[in-house]
């Protein structure tokens, strides 16, 4: 659930004064931007209330930062706030994602359905958050799926909707995560999680470990592009799939652009995991 906050940092800055939206993966940023002149202030409004109070700051009447200033804050922020930040967003996560056309969920928990015609076989849904992609893996016909978020507030939020067999409090990194056995998994399936300072490449030897070879993977990574130093999330994560794809540890079944959020695109990939002698 992490990289949507670059998708709500860009609906604050990325439209113009008419209130249309920027072409995908492009924000044009509008210097002085009223926030409560905006239709979009509820969904966002919380986020920038956020990245200041973890700051000391308040949030001005009118946001001169640029898109990027606003995601560099973002990558400052320290793991406890980050945390701190999907906590507290946790209740009112749902309404805001549904209400800005978060289709991405519903399009990869039916990618993997396409790949995966056992039904029964168990998934792992990262970065799970509340679960609204467990929604969608229900409505797919999924029915033993794992979820694992290190938000214990979206976590109980899942737990609400009966759609998880399983919840784990934890976060993809370089780590183990101790209650997942080796290739315990059929498939597993990351939406709007990866990117820089949620989940990278470096969770990926962890997914290796936790997936039956010959298993599925459906995960998304945004195009949206950033225009201060942080470092590129496309390429460097882009970078870490495709070491292991030369390796022939994955192998790629498709990739393609599909609707993300608030009108970005992202690249969805659905892999294969080929080969595990190597891990």
């Amino acid at each position: 659930m992490y990289v949507h906050t670059y998708i709500h940092v860009r609906g604050v800055c990325g439209r113009d004064s008419r209130g249309l939206g920027p072409p995908p993966g492009r924000a044009a940023c509008v210097p002085d931007f009223k926030l409560h002149q905006h239709q979009i202030l509820l969904r966002n409004l919380f986020f920038c209330k956020q990245i200041y109070h973890m700051e000391a700051r308040k949030v001005p009447q009118q946001v001169a930062e640029t898109t990027g200033q606003l995601i560099h804050k973002i990558h400052l922020l320290t793991p406890e706030q980050m945390l701190e930040y999907y906590e507290n967003w946790a209740d009112s996560y749902d309404k805001d994602l549904k209400s800005s056309d978060y289709e991405a969920p519903g399009i990869c928990a039916e990618a993997l359905g396409k790949v995966l015609s056992d039904k029964s076989a168990p998934i792992v849904d990262c970065a799970a958050g509340t679960g609204i992609v467990g929604e969608e893996l229900r409505t797919v016909g999924f029915k033993n799926v794992d979820a694992v978020d290190y938000s214990q507030q979206s976590l109980d939020i899942s737990a609400s909707k009966g759609v998880y067999r399983r919840l784990i409090c934890n976060k993809f990194d370089e780590n183990k995560i101790e209650e997942i056995k080796d290739d315990s998994y059929s498939g597993l399936i990351c939406v709007g999680a990866l990117g820089m300072n949620h989940i990278t490449q470096s969770a990926f030897p962890e997914w290796n470990r936790i997936v039956q070879k010959g298993g599925f993977m459906v995960f998304t990574l945004s195009r949206v592009e950033y225009d201060d130093d942080v470092p590129d999330h496309r390429l460097v994560i882009g970078n870490g799939i495709q070491e292991l794809l030369n390796k022939g540890t994955w192998e790629l079944i498709e990739k393609t652009a599909i609707p993300y959020h608030s009108g970005y695109l992202a690249d969805m990939f659905t892999i294969r995991l080929k080969n595990k002698t190597d891990l």
